[in-house]
């Protein structure tokens, strides 16, 4: 009896681990937090030159983007999110920035969320 419960739980086990990947979120998520330095805006705006989000020096940022983030330039919310980002820059409050680390043709990395 201990044999077969033994052999189901390993099956159930190598199972698990090799349908884990196909559940998993291929994004890999990480976040970069301190105040804004600057708001770049472009009247006619695309993800290379639209909305770029300078953070000042001293921030905590992932290691593969570096201060500078843009808005993708289809995103909905687009409105709202820069609502919120001029809001935190303009009372110098802190910001968390959530990316996935892609980016734009300018090497900034692609603004995700925004946290106020």
């Amino acid at each position: 009896m201990k044999s077969v419960i033994h052999k189901l739980l390993s099956i159930f086990i190598l199972l698990a681990l090799g349908l884990t990947p196909l559940f998993s979120s291929a994004t890999s998520w990480a976040n970069a937090y301190g105040q804004i330095n600057s708001i770049e805006l472009w009247v006619n705006g695309s993800d290379t030159y639209g909305v770029w989000v300078t953070l000042k020096a001293g921030s905590s940022t992932p290691s593969d983007c570096g201060l500078n983030y843009f808005l993708p330039h289809s995103g909905t919310n687009k409105e709202l999110v820069y609502s919120s980002l001029l809001t935190a820059k303009v009372s110098n409050g802190y910001v968390t920035i959530q990316t996935d680390q892609s980016k734009n043709a300018s090497g900034l990395c692609r603004i995700h969320k925004v946290k106020i």
